[in-house]
């Protein structure tokens, strides 16, 4: 199988769009949706055999979503979330949404995939997704994320509640003291 994925731009930097969450959480809801009828699809495929319920949800799974490496980062200050992606995916093929515990992060994109051998190939067009919930280790502020695309990953920073709350008080406890 090959994947021909479209010409290579430069996305250096490229800020990424925050989307309202609940745009996401509908689009959590579609994807669990697909992964269940494709489950159960697999599910009758192999003679309605029960208990391999997780081996066919793990199956239709991998079929619907690709899977990208992640990294987590955590300083006194802010979470970092580096992720690597299939490809040329741009800015706005790339959506984001943050909430004081949780991140999503989506994409979708249509790509040609060649399947079959010299003598018999053919080409069909797929969507390529990409859906990750990442729920956080502790509360961060939405409203100061940032994130960047940049070549084949996506960075994004999201400064902590409490880092903010901590300034805060200094601030205030310094020009209380004047």
């Amino acid at each position: 199988m090959k994947v021909c994925l479209g010409e290579e731009q430069d996305k250096s930097g490229t800020p990424v769009k925050f989307v309202p969450v609940q745009l996401l959480q509908q689009r959590n809801d579609e994807i669990h949706n697909m992964i269940a009828r494709r489950a159960y699809e697999l599910f009758e495929y192999h003679g309605r055999v029960p208990n391999h319920e997780i081996d066919d949800w793990t199956q239709a799974e991998s079929e619907l979503i690709y899977p990208c490496c992640h990294d987590l980062e955590e300083s006194a200050e802010e979470i970092i979330l580096h992720i690597d992606l299939p490809g040329s995916l741009t800015a706005d093929q790339l959506t984001v949404s943050v909430e004081p515990r949780r991140l999503l992060v989506s994409s979708e994109k249509e790509i040609s995939v060649l399947f079959g051998d010299a003598s018999d190939a053919h080409w069909e067009v797929r969507w390529q997704q990409i859906f990750r919930v990442h729920d956080l280790p502790v509360d961060v502020k939405p409203s100061k994320a940032t994130a960047t695309l940049d070549s084949h990953a996506v960075q994004i920073v999201l400064p902590k509640a409490s880092a903010a709350n901590e300034r805060c008080k200094k601030a205030l406890s310094a020009s209380s003291r004047r």
